[in-house]
């Protein structure tokens, strides 16, 4: 919000509001386990999170679907995987020097 308001302040008039479609649905394991390789070095740590990811999900008439891909949506885990995942896409745009805001798949130019 603070970043937002300052824009703002300093003349900023238009805003583009976007959200990455189905980007919790779509995120790729390995390429979320070798972001987080990078941080965390306690391999039991990484076990672990590889675990949540792959616990699969209960449906409805009780059986468990395997899960391949994606982040659960509504974790509490998952807008910090989707902030990590999407580091790099902030270091980028702050490298080209635009004015943004993100939490988690949704951002503001």
């Amino acid at each position: 919000m603070r970043s937002v308001q300052a824009a703002a302040e300093e003349g900023y008039c238009y805003a583009v509001d976007c959200d990455l479609k189905s980007f919790f649905d779509t995120v790729k394991f390995d390429r979320l386990m070798k972001l987080l390789s990078v941080r965390i070095s306690d391999q039991r740590v990484l076990r672990l999170i590889g675990a949540y990811l792959r616990a699969g999900v209960k449906l409805q008439e009780g059986t468990v679907e395997a899960t391949t891909q994606g982040v659960p949506q509504g974790g509490p885990l998952s807008p910090l995987l989707a902030n990590i995942m999407l580091d790099p896409l902030d270091k980028e745009l702050e490298r080209r020097g635009l004015r943004f805001a993100r939490y988690a798949d949704d951002f503001l130019f």
